[in-house]
């Protein structure tokens, strides 16, 4: 912009080459900030099936149909995330 302003004229390669570059990063952050909730959900879920077994979730036969309805979603999501991928 400056030196537009100045009457000199723009490098259009370079121009082009830094906003590849700002893509490029654009696109590794928001790989990583993926990657790392990914990893949160995980944790959170299995601590929360931890939790949900020792108080007694299996016990009763509402605790199987929950315990089904988690596999299903499970399975739901590891379908949904192989489709994602290019």
């Amino acid at each position: 912009m400056e030196r537009q302003k100045r009457g000199e004229p723009i490098d259009v390669e370079w121009v082009k080459e830094e906003l590849q570059r700002v893509r490029r990063e654009q696109i590794a952050r928001l790989q990583a900030s993926q990657r790392n909730l990914r990893w949160l959900v995980i944790g959170a879920a299995l601590l929360m099936i931890v939790l949900w077994a020792r108080n007694g979730g299996m016990l009763d036969r509402g605790g199987i149909v929950t315990l089904g309805l988690i596999l299903i979603g499970l399975l739901a999501a590891f379908a949904l995330r192989g489709k994602g991928k290019p």
